[in-house]
């Protein structure tokens, strides 16, 4: 089993992101099961009511950990538990870590360029899905 700090979190909701504030924040990877990683992070008890909408459903998620200078790591998750402490709230999720190639900027890069972006469009586009970590196909891999 292994744990880290939770330094930032971006629940991702169709275009848009849910953006709780990070008061504090543990992920542990249990190691073992289809959904070995639980994430807990505390957070201003005025986000309970939407996050205890999302209960149940799995969500996708950007996870940052350890230090603010590391890359976000994708994960698919759900709310397992809210509990509400003071004007703060707990909110435990569990999943699992969505893998990318070792390659995927490189390879996002290839099939915007392809899809004919270009410019400043084809930047905004880039950053925005490197930010999201979206999937995307390349015709190949069909």
């Amino acid at each position: 089993m292994k744990s880290f700090k939770v330094i930032d979190m971006k629940i991702i909701q169709e275009q848009n992101f849910i953006v709780p504030e990070v008061k504090d924040g543990i992920i542990i990877n249990m190691e073992y099961g289809d959904n070995p990683w639980i994430i807990e992070i505390v957070t201003a008890g005025d986000l309970s009511s939407i996050l205890e909408k999302l209960k149940g459903q799995q969500l996708e998620m950007m996870v940052t950990i350890t230090r603010p200078s590391n890359a976000p790591a994708k994960f698919s998750a759900r709310v397992m538990d809210i509990n509400q402490m003071d004007d703060m709230i707990s909110v435990v999720f569990k999943g699992a870590i969505i893998v990318q190639g070792p390659n995927y900027a490189e390879e996002l890069l290839e099939f915007l360029v392809e899809e004919g972006y270009e410019g400043k469009t084809l930047i905004n586009e880039f950053n925005s899905r490197m930010e999201s970590k979206e999937d995307f196909k390349k015709e190949d891999e069909e």
